[in-house]
């Protein structure tokens, strides 16, 4: 009888690590395999989807300037809400390129100081693209300054209209130049993508590639539910609510900014983008099956309340703010999980304490 329990929990155990190692059937990858799916699948063509969008708010912006209309102002800013997702959508795989070019300032800075951007107008001289990429300050361009120019009650005259062509132009260089960092070669040496993947003769080590995947997502959400939620509610000690904390404008955007921002880091961590993609969760799943099944169930979570937000989130802030502190509660027990048991898991070193911006009120 001992014989026959003691092949049963033989066979369980065996059984056990089976799935422990197998993912839906799939062995469990290498690094350098989720580091190539990830650019492949979903970080590549993320940035391709952003610099087409960036390319249509282009066209649109010149289009208007050509002929200003109302429908050209509602075209431009649905082209302006189009590029706003795909560009939020990317902002978790920006490292490497993004951070080396600087390009948050130049594609989204917050927030936007329309005080220098009346200076500049007011000062007459003629505003282009080359103006706008070398010699003005972040808060005066970008994805905001357009928003500014889009949905304020100025009329477009001709010197608004140069400037909003000039913001247009830099966004869409910025996104391309991004995109072709990731993909072609830089002066000589490899694209990045061959470089962060291993392809390159000269390339990351699979580990700090890894690592690097892992701090954007850490940074990320603790920028999201810190600095902007944490902040806007006043949920810090001696600290007042400020609505400010959430970014942008008269276009009300920053809810969708939000959702996509988040699954954005969900497409990192599942491989979103095909059914052969890999992601994060391939690497976690070996190892802990629990932590894995805590992340989806987090980002859901997360997802769920920010469907229950009602109106724009700057206005939810001080008006609904029980709709508020339930999506920085999801977002904050995502952060703690990702912060955590990921980060263990996979011996990334962070940089800052586990408990960092978990003391609120």
């Amino acid at each position: 009888m001992n014989l026959f329990r003691a092949i049963a929990v033989f066979l369980a155990s065996l059984a056990a690590f089976a799935a422990m190692v197998g993912c839906s059937g799939r062995d469990a990858p290498e690094e350098s395999e989720v580091l190539v799916s990830l650019t492949d699948l979903v970080i590549v063509p993320r940035y391709r989807a952003a610099a087409a969008e960036t390319g249509a708010l282009n066209a649109a912006l010149r289009d208007l300037c050509a002929a200003p209309s109302e429908a050209g102002v509602e075209a431009a800013s649905q082209a302006w809400r189009d590029a706003r997702r795909e560009w939020s959508r990317s902002e978790a795989g920006a490292f490497g390129p993004a951070m080396d070019r600087r390009s948050f300032g130049l594609v989204d800075w917050s927030p936007v100081e329309p005080e220098r951007i009346e200076n500049t107008l007011a000062g007459g001289s003629p505003v282009t693209a080359e103006t706008v990429r070398d010699r003005m300050s972040s808060a005066q361009r970008g994805l905001g300054a357009i928003e500014y120019f889009l949905f304020g009650e100025a009329e477009l005259t001709p010197d608004r209209c140069a400037y909003l062509v000039a913001l247009g132009q830099v966004v869409d260089d910025e996104t391309n130049g991004i995109l072709s960092d990731w993909t072609s070669d830089r002066d000589g040496s490899p694209p990045y993508g061959d470089f962060f993947t291993g392809r390159s003769s000269s390339s990351l080590f699979a580990s700090q590639a890894v690592a690097e995947v892992i701090r954007t997502q850490v940074f990320l959400a603790r920028a999201l539910a810190d600095m902007r939620l944490a902040t806007a509610l006043g949920l810090r000690e001696d600290e007042s609510p400020d609505p400010s904390a959430i970014p942008g404008g008269m276009g009300w955007n920053s809810l969708d900014d939000l959702r996509n921002q988040v699954l954005g880091m969900r497409d990192i961590y599942v491989g979103s983008g095909s059914e052969e993609a890999l992601g994060v969760s391939d690497l976690i799943v070996p190892l802990s099956e629990d932590a894995d099944e805590r992340m989806r169930s987090e980002f859901d979570a997360v997802l769920s309340a920010l469907d229950a937000v009602e109106g724009p989130l700057r206005q939810a802030v001080t008006e609904r703010p029980d709709q508020v502190r339930d999506v920085y509660e999801k977002l904050q027990a995502l952060r703690r999980t990702l912060n955590t048991e990921v980060v263990s898991l996979l011996g990334v070193s962070v940089g800052f304490s586990d408990t960092d911006g978990d003391s609120v009120r």
